[in-house]
């Protein structure tokens, strides 16, 4: 059977959240093939919009190809470990339209577009202080993912490759190859946030990256947040969306759409990112949409999420990141949420000079934090 005919199709209703945790080590293609064998049948999920012309997703692979030719080493062992042509599930992967395509049976059902909204959030927040002479730093993040529960695949995978890129920890969603947030052995963080715009002309399209290995490219080339915040801007985008990147030092927001793209640069100690432009060159893309829930939640998290983290970096890592995790379970804002797509479906919490991280395998109001192995 196509693979393509799931398009429209729901999850099957004995597929329960995949919270798995992979530790794998070797090449890319290794990595791919185990994957594919470890995951159910790949299947488009029901809101996606149909893949985009052969030609248009063929472009967009060379550019992947040209920027981390090992990804695409990766996809096609997993599409041999899957039995599906590789051309044809990287169309299904070439997503462009985020928005959500809703059936007349969705819409019957009560599944409402306006419940079709992202609600991730992430904040990184920078203490320093000097003890004897020596300046103390910190880096703390929290992270949440929020999206509609339909979406099964929740993985964490810690990838310690035999060639060229950098040790990651990291979430993927549905897609193969992808990560939607993830830290680095150099102690990068980063983390996507979609924004739903007016969809661009088909003259403003051209071939690029494809969202969901946006961040696994700036987790496996780059070393800083210098770095990655240039990467972003120089490489085509195919979608719209937010992503902040971090490290122990310095943090940014970029802004980015197909038609253009801009950064927010880090004023104080808290830099925060969830579902809207901010920057006044993206605000007109976005049309007439209400994004109040997205400025809440922003406004909240750049003002420390109602608490005072412990004022001193030399306060144990632990205290930190625990600090961190009950601001990512606020259900006032709220910043951690329980319906519809505003569903959390996993957390982390980090701090980037220790390069430890946690995560939360599911809504951290009510989920523990697990320590994962460094990087």
């Amino acid at each position: 059977m196509n693979p393509l005919t799931f398009a429209s199709g729901l999850l099957p209703a004995d597929e329960t959240p995949d919270y798995r945790v992979f530790d794998l080590r070797g090449g890319h293609a290794h990595v791919g093939y185990a994957l594919g064998q470890a995951d159910p049948p790949f299947r488009m999920q029901f809101w996606w919009w149909s893949p985009p012309p052969d030609r248009f997703a063929d472009a967009c692979r060379s550019v992947v190809h040209e920027l981390h030719p090992y990804l695409m080493d990766e996809l096609r062992a997993y599409a041999d470990a899957q039995r599906l042509p590789a051309d044809e599930l990287w169309r299904m992967c070439c997503r462009v339209n985020l928005k959500a395509r809703l059936s007349p049976a969705h819409l019957a059902s009560g599944l409402t577009g306006r419940e079709i909204a992202e609600g991730c959030s992430t904040f990184v927040r920078y203490l320093t202080a000097e003890d004897s002479g020596t300046v103390e730093r910190r880096a703390v993040v929290g992270r949440n993912y929020d999206y509609l529960p339909q979406q099964a695949r929740r993985q964490r995978i810690r990838f310690v490759p035999d060639c060229c890129a950098n040790a990651t920890i990291g979430a993927r969603g549905s897609v193969p190859c992808g990560r939607y947030d993830g830290l680095n052995q150099h102690g990068l963080f980063a983390s996507l946030h979609v924004v739903m715009t007016d969809t661009p002309r088909e003259d403003e399209l051209r071939p690029g990256v494809p969202f969901h290995l946006v961040v696994r490219i700036l987790l496996e080339r780059c070393h800083t947040a210098h770095e990655a915040r240039d990467l972003l801007t120089h490489i085509p985008h195919l979608s719209s969306l937010n992503y902040l990147i971090a490290d122990a030092r310095e943090a940014f927001v970029v802004e980015a759409d197909p038609r253009r793209v801009r950064v927010i640069e880090q004023e104080g100690a808290f830099l925060a990112a969830t579902n809207h432009f901010r920057h006044p060159d993206m605000q007109p893309l976005q049309g007439s949409r209400s994004f109040a829930n997205s400025a809440c939640r922003l406004a909240f998290l750049s003002q420390g999420g109602g608490r005072d983290l412990h004022s001193s970096p030399l306060a144990s890592v632990d205290r930190l990141l625990d600090e961190a995790g009950r601001i990512m379970a606020d259900r006032s804002a709220p910043v951690c949420g329980l319906k519809g797509s505003l569903t959390t479906l996993w957390s982390c919490v980090a701090e980037l000079t220790t390069r430890r991280i946690r995560y939360a395998a599911g809504p951290p109001c009510h989920t523990p934090y697990e320590e994962m192995p460094a990087v």
